[in-house]
């Protein structure tokens, strides 16, 4: 798979006619012959099986090129993989690489061709795949958790009542988000070491998701709809992971776009309050990037430390300089309130912009009459599918308290089976990336259309700001 040697040696491959010197690792065997060894053809050249019972067929190969050998035996593989020659004493074709191997590295190649073709990922058996996610049970969050753990379970038993996917049951298994470090990452541990999984579905571990993708991108183990409001858009940390909506850094650059496209504001005074919280002052990054380009003007920052709200401290900040014309605001609905209730003299009032995912949608303020707006991740136009979602909650009788955390959940499970059908029956991790990375416009029924790419993970970057109004 990586062209290296479990002892950490450099492995050397020579190339060609003239026998260029390479890296093993720029030119590993799966490159061509495939995951699988049942070979990739590539500009024009279609390289042979490797998988052990094709090489040792007893009557041999009779090649394309007119080349023919018997079967290859352990000895005369390492040969062919080390001299390039094979069976018969012919030469092998150009493009075959030459590999230095020592011989603990060739036992070990060897013995692992002899069980590539039985070989799968961890959590898939020829009847199962094992999928795992992270939810809180317990504690504040336990009924988003819950209710989440409830949808997807409900999903994947309507999966399997239908005969699975590609005649494999799907067994859900939950780690528990306990709220520590330690103790939430040993669960996950447990769910990717000791009792593996395929793959995680929905996980929503708030402050640790972080953690959580080092430890599922170093085993390769793909993430599905996590729930988050801080997907990573750097595919180079994300390889596996497939984030369904856009996070708070594309909802602060909507606001900022909004600001100067619609309210036509430009070189005002501009403030951010927010949490001291590392991901959040990316956000807040972002107002301030966009700002600059958008000539917005100048941002000025107010952080406070989390659950340590004094909306005086900020009145006084109003106090030193020139009250701003619009603020945007990151945190949590009742600190949004305490401040409009501090911020209410201010003439004229200023334009707010708030998070409706951080706050919720029941902001409306008869003071602030047209000038609070909420950013939210957008909805689909014509919603197609919608109804199945609201027919599998009744059909399991879920409760409804918490709708957008069952509708993440819910596409989350759609997309990993559209994925899957797209994968096929020979199923691994990379395989599911790959299909995952060629969906497009795929429609769940509650979200925008989700697009993926090689370079793309998140599903749909449309953000909506919404005028707070009466009843809305």
């Amino acid at each position: 798979m990586t062209g290296g040697s479990p002892s950490g040696k450099p492995v050397q491959a020579l190339v060609g006619p003239e026998s260029a010197k390479l890296a093993g690792a720029d030119v590993p065997c799966a490159g061509c012959h495939g995951e699988d060894g049942e070979s990739r053809p590539e500009g024009g050249i279609v390289p042979p099986d490797i998988t052990f019972e094709h090489l040792t067929l007893p009557y041999g190969r009779n090649h394309d090129n007119g080349r023919k050998h018997p079967a290859f035996t352990a000895d005369t593989l390492i040969t062919a993989i080390t001299v390039g020659i094979d069976p018969a004493g012919n030469r092998l074709d150009a493009a075959m690489p030459r590999y230095t191997l020592s011989a603990s590295d060739s036992a070990d190649l060897t013995a692992y061709l002899k069980r590539l073709s039985s070989d799968v990922d961890p959590g898939l058996t020829d009847t199962t795949i094992d999928l795992g996610t992270v939810l809180p049970t317990r504690g504040p969050l336990a009924a988003i958790g819950l209710a989440m753990k409830a949808m997807l379970s409900a999903y994947f038993a309507e999966v399997n009542a239908e005969g699975g996917i590609y005649h494999r049951k799907i067994r859900l298994k939950v780690a528990e988000f306990t709220g520590d470090a330690d103790s939430t990452t040993r669960n996950v541990q447990r769910l990717l070491k000791a009792d593996p999984v395929f793959a995680l579905i929905a996980p929503f571990a708030a402050n640790l998701e972080r953690d959580i993708l080092l430890l599922t991108e170093s085993r390769g183990v793909p993430q599905i709809g996590p729930y988050t409001l801080f997907p990573e858009d750097d595919t180079l940390r994300s390889r596996a992971a497939f984030y369904l909506l856009p996070g708070l850094n594309s909802e602060s650059i909507a606001m900022v776009d909004y600001a100067s496209d619609v309210l036509q504001l430009n070189n005002t005074a501009a403030m951010v309050i927010s949490p001291e919280n590392a991901p959040i002052q990316k956000a807040v990054d972002a107002i301030e990037q966009r700002s600059r380009i958008r000539s917005l003007g100048r941002v000025t920052r107010y952080a406070y430390p989390s659950s340590q709200f004094q909306p005086q401290a900020i009145t006084a900040e109003f106090e030193k300089q020139p009250s701003p014309e619009v603020i945007f605001f990151f945190g949590s609905d009742l600190d949004l309130r305490r401040l409009l209730q501090h911020v209410e003299r201010l003439a004229p009032k200023p334009y707010l912009f708030v998070s409706g995912a951080l706050t919720g949608s029941n902001v409306f303020n008869e003071a602030f009459r047209d000038r609070i707006f909420l950013s939210f991740p957008a909805q689909p136009r014509e919603p197609t599918q919608a109804d199945e979602f609201f027919r599998l909650i009744k059909r399991h009788k879920l409760a409804t308290h918490h709708l957008t955390a069952q509708a993440v959940a819910y596409s989350a499970a759609r997309l990993l089976m559209e994925g899957l059908q797209k994968t096929g029956r020979a199923l691994s991790r990379k395989k599911l990336i790959t299909a995952l990375e060629q969906i497009d416009r795929f429609d769940t029924g509650l979200l925008s259309p989700l697009s993926y790419g090689p370079n793309r993970h998140i599903g749909s970057r449309e953000v909506r700001i919404i005028p707070a109004s009466p009843g809305r």
